[in-house]
C-alpha cells in the first residue's frame, strides 16, 4: 500500500519498506547485489529505516567491487547507527577505504571499532543479519523428543 504526500510522490508504507529491505538483505546473502540495489532503488523514503537502507546499499556496492561508490552510504550508515551497532558498517567502510587506496582512513576507521579486548587477532566477529528471523523454540523438535 502506498500513500500520497504533498509533492504527489508515492511513499511506501513502513511494512513495504521493511519487505524491500528484507528482500535486499536476502539478495545480498545470495551474492546478488544487482537485485539488492534494484530493491533499494525502489525506496523513495526509507524513513526510520534509513540506516539499514544505507548499510545495504553500501554492502551491495562493495560486493560489486565499487569501493569508492560504497564509501558514502557506508559512512552515512556508520554515523546513523549508534555504537556498538555500527560495527558492521565500520568494518565494511574500513574495507572500502583500503580497497580505494585510502589506507590511513581505513586504519582510522578500523581503530574506531568498539572491539572487546579479549578478541583474538584476526578473528572474524559474526554480526547477525538485521532481518534474520529465528524459529521459535517451542516449534522445534529436540533430539530428546525423537
Amino acid at each position: 500500500m502506498t500513500t500520497e504526500n504533498a509533492g504527489s510522490e508515492k511513499v511506501l508504507s513502513p511494512q513495504r519498506v521493511v519487505r524491500r529491505l528484507a528482500a535486499a538483505e536476502g539478495y545480498l546473502e545470495l551474492e546478488l547485489p544487482n537485485y539488492a540495489l534494484a530493491e533499494l532503488n525502489g525506496l523513495t523514503d526509507s524513513g526510520p529505516f534509513a540506516p539499514i537502507a544505507e548499510l545495504f546499499r553500501g554492502e551491495a556496492l562493495q560486493a560489486q567491487e565499487k569501493y569508492a561508490d560504497a564509501i558514502e552510504p557506508l559512512h552515512r550508515a556508520a554515523q546513523m547507527f549508534p555504537a556498538p551497532f555500527n560495527q558492521r558498517a565500520l568494518l565494511a567502510l574500513s574495507n572500502c577505504y583500503r580497497h580505494d587506496g585510502q589506507i590511513q582512513l581505513a586504519d582510522e576507521t578500523a581503530a574506531a571499532l568498539d572491539m572487546p579486548d579479549d578478541v583474538p587477532v584476526g578473528m572474524k566477529l559474526i554480526i547477525a543479519p538485521i532481518f534474520h528471523i529465528s524459529k521459535s523454540v517451542s516449534g522445534r523438535i529436540t533430539e530428546d523428543q525423537n
